[in-house]
């Protein structure tokens, strides 16, 4: 039995999950009750995805040996790794108070909280531990990837060379000590697009995009892109570029950038325009934030519009709310106006429910509108659209795949019959470190929304490659 034991560790390490399983299954045939090997196969069982199952063997163990503590901490862990975090939170907190000299408990509290994106409370169980213990490896890592989340470079990389002093061939601290490299690092992004609709426009578009920490907290970003519209009657060109930063600071976070563009179309004249853009974003709590953001750019999303001498002063709210685990709310309004005297109004509600790790459900509305009909861009006095959603996420070692869609009804215009509306989207993406990846992605959809003249098939597609130096 116990060498069927070692062997289904070893290949779990080895990350062959199935074939683990099937070895931890005939140990426990010869001895059905032996604790470690039902440890082991609940550990498997939760780095396979399958959590459900997983606490279920958690559960059956700790109700026959109440004092396994490291299947306690087993349990805890999993729930956090399915979204739990609230039961994960109340697992952790019950080993401490059963032990107050428990430091793992308290860093198992401070990583809930961080992957809840409450920082100040993960920093907080945190440091409680590293005062007892300065020495707690556990928590010098937790402590240093909270602050590489924040942007905290000089200090993360302090608190994980020390535990790295400590524990040279700790795992999760070296995964930490890569990511505070990364970080330092600027990013390079690519991205290649194609859009049709059933009108005939055609867009396809170019961008080169990088980033860089600036200081504590403060990230920089620029990029520079190439567009070509084109319809039956004509062709356009968009050059753009773009430089600005990012700074965020607690619970609160602002972005701000200026740019340029210049337009040329076939059947107009061309034209050089600045751009710029300004957003502020807050956390109430861990489950609740807004933002506000104002923005002023060209409409130039097609052939037609690139010669229109059009421009947009936009204002957005938007807010969100995680109503309860893997439920969550969230909503937007926008008003924007136009060069051409018009102007626009919208608003959004979208209401997201996990299911089972893998799966998500929702509702979605929105409600567009304009004050007057405008030329070569699709403008209703009022568009309806409701639908269902769902998504599915699948990923295996450095590959991700998600599939997502909608099916509802639209309304375009006042008075008008409401019309059947779906969308369909695809994604790949593969990895190769910790900020290397190349990702493919297609939708199409018939909501006339999606194209800017209103025509009732849009099929879109992209390539983008992100890079660290």
């Amino acid at each position: 039995m116990r060498a069927l034991y070692r062997l289904g560790i070893l290949l779990a390490w080895d990350g062959k999950l199935d074939s683990s399983l099937a070895l931890l299954r005939f140990a426990r045939v010869i001895e059905p009750n032996e604790p470690d090997v039902r440890i082991q196969e609940a550990t498997v069982l939760s780095w396979q995805g399958q959590y459900r199952a997983s606490v279920v063997k958690w559960d059956s163990l700790l109700a026959e040996f109440p004092d396994r503590r490291d299947a306690a901490y087993g349990r805890a862990r999993t729930l956090s790794w399915a979204g739990k975090m609230k039961q994960a939170d109340s697992a952790y907190a019950a080993l401490a108070e059963s032990d107050p000299h428990d430091l793992d408990a308290l860093a198992g509290r401070g990583q809930v909280a961080a992957w809840r994106g409450d920082y100040a409370t993960a920093t907080r169980f945190y440091r409680e531990a590293l005062a007892v213990d300065p020495d707690h490896v556990t928590s010098l890592v937790g402590l240093a990837q909270v602050l590489q989340w924040q942007g905290r470079a000089a200090e993360a990389d302090r608190n994980i060379t020390r535990a790295l002093a400590l524990a040279p061939d700790n795992r999760s601290a070296r995964e930490v000590q890569r990511s505070v490299r990364t970080l330092r690092r600027p990013r390079v992004e690519v991205t290649l697009g194609w859009s049709r609709d059933s009108d005939k426009n055609s867009l396809w578009w170019q961008n080169l995009g990088t980033s860089l920490l600036l200081a504590s907290g403060v990230r920089g970003f620029a990029s520079a892109g190439i567009a070509e519209a084109s319809d039956p009657a004509r062709n356009g060109t968009r050059l753009s570029a773009e430089a600005g930063a990012s700074v965020d600071r607690g619970s609160l976070s602002l972005t701000g950038a200026l740019g340029a563009r210049s337009l040329s179309s076939d059947a107009a004249r061309d034209r050089t325009l600045g751009t710029w853009r300004a957003s502020a974003s807050y956390r109430f709590a861990p489950t609740a934030g807004a933002g506000f953001g104002y923005a002023h750019y060209s409409f130039d999303e097609t052939a037609l519009l690139l010669g229109q001498d059009l421009d947009i002063d936009e204002v957005s709210v938007d807010a969100d709310a995680e109503l309860r685990p893997d439920l969550s709310l969230g909503a937007g309004m926008a008003t924007g106006w136009l060069s051409d005297d018009n102007q626009r109004r919208s608003a959004v509600l979208a209401l997201t429910q996990r299911v089972a790790g893998r799966f998500t459900v929702g509702l979605f509305g929105r409600a567009l509108g304009y004050d007057q009909r405008g030329v070569g861009y699709f403008s209703p006095d009022r568009f309806l659209v409701g639908e269902a959603r769902g998504s599915y996420t699948y990923g295996v070692r450095r590959w991700e795949a998600r599939l997502s869609g909608g099916l509802g009804l639209q309304q375009v215009g006042k008075g008008a019959t409401a019309q059947s509306e779906w969308h369909a989207e695809a994604r790949v993406l593969r990895r190769w470190s910790i900020s290397n990846e190349v990702a493919l992605s297609g939708g199409i959809s018939n909501s006339a929304e999606s194209s800017t003249t209103g025509a009732f098939r849009y099929y879109t597609a992209a390539l983008s490659v992100r890079l660290g130096l």
